[in-house]
């Protein structure tokens, strides 16, 4: 199985290592003739260096790389949302991405397939802090960052750096079936996740929004006010502004409606509470402005495809007896690929 991964400067050094941590422990349980053989792919050979200061030895340039792969997989960096890349890189991803059986983004790599051409009528996601940028970009493509993976058709898009973990163990359980990657999972010390899994990156409004701004005096409002009624006219009204400026101006910066936005925060605060504590669902739904624990139940599974309880038991404060926090996830009823693929 063969695996290009494209590296640039200024990636975030979890971007390439939690690829590179995942195959290099399947590599450990598969017989030699079915490990992954992985190339390290650069707009130059040699050493780029991460976000963090760490160097990174990239043994092949771009323009002397033509060996067929089978996974295509492109890493971000800061700089991705505000360049334009060369113009001979994107045609190479572009040939690489018609041969390869697959093809995937790791954070804002997504910019990088973007501007090759390849995200076009396509769902995926990317880091929250550069989702609408993308969206702005690129408007031919469905931006959905309350999503951690997502898969359309040969096309997987991860959420952000520690989400590189998540997508390369759903391709090889792709490949060798789920209890290889569970092992995998457990050998790292991590949990599974699954494309319909919950992400935790709500509310989506825009992070380089002020701390004085509209969008962000209408976010701390929703946040402490979630049990009241929170309708238009009590927002608009909460931030000095007619119904229909405040609508305008929140679809500006929020790319969502106020109703969509206020839903997300409420389920955002429930997963903070379920992950930490014991608290009954009904007390939850009460504090975080749900009608009852059943509309909370039907508003988690339209939101992140789990029902409370099943959040809480998946990835929430579950215990082993003597009080130390168990793995997550030793079984997830989410991770099942062949029914997805």
């Amino acid at each position: 199985m063969k695996i290009a991964i494209v590296a640039v400067d200024g990636m975030q050094a979890l971007d390439m290592a939690g690829a590179l941590d995942v195959f290099g422990e399947a590599n450990k349980l598969l017989p030699d003739a079915c490990r992954y053989d992985v190339s390290l792919i650069g707009t130059h050979a040699g050493h780029i260096t991460c976000s963090n200061g760490m160097e990174l030895a990239v043994p092949f340039e771009y323009t002397t790389f033509q060996t067929p792969v089978d996974l295509l997989l492109v890493t971000g960096s800061s700089d991705l949302p505000s360049v334009r890349p060369e113009r001979d890189l994107l045609d190479w991803l572009r040939d690489r991405a018609v041969t390869s059986k697959r093809i995937g983004s790791i954070s804002n790599g997504a910019f990088l397939l973007g501007h090759a051409g390849l995200l076009n009528g396509k769902e995926v996601t990317a880091s929250w802090a550069d989702a609408s940028s993308l969206a702005r970009e690129f408007p031919l493509v469905r931006v959905r960052p309350d999503k951690r993976l997502i898969r359309d058709g040969n096309l997987l898009s991860s959420a952000g750096a520690a989400s590189a973990w998540h997508l390369c163990l759903s391709l090889v359980a792709d490949d060798w079936g789920h209890e290889l990657a569970e092992r995998i999972a457990r050998r790292l010390g991590m949990g599974m996740e699954h494309e319909r899994g919950p992400c935790r990156c709500r509310p989506r409004i825009d992070p380089t929004t002020g701390e004085h701004s509209f969008i962000a005096k209408v976010q701390r409002y929703v946040n402490e006010h979630l049990a009241d009624d929170l309708s238009i006219d009590q927002l608009a009204s909460a931030v000095s502004a007619s119904r229909r400026n405040f609508s305008r101006l929140f679809a500006k910066h929020a790319q969502m409606t106020p109703s969509a936005f206020v839903e997300e925060a409420r389920v955002d605060a429930a997963t903070k509470i379920l992950e930490g504590t014991d608290v009954p669902l009904k007390t939850i739904a009460f504090k975080c402005g749900f009608h009852s624990a059943a509309h909370m139940r039907m508003v988690f599974l339209r939101r992140i495809n789990v029902t409370p309880r099943e959040y809480r038991q998946q990835i929430g404060s579950a215990r082993s007896r003597d009080g130390v926090p168990q793995l997550m996830n030793q079984r997830d009823p989410y991770f099942d690929f062949e029914a997805t693929a």
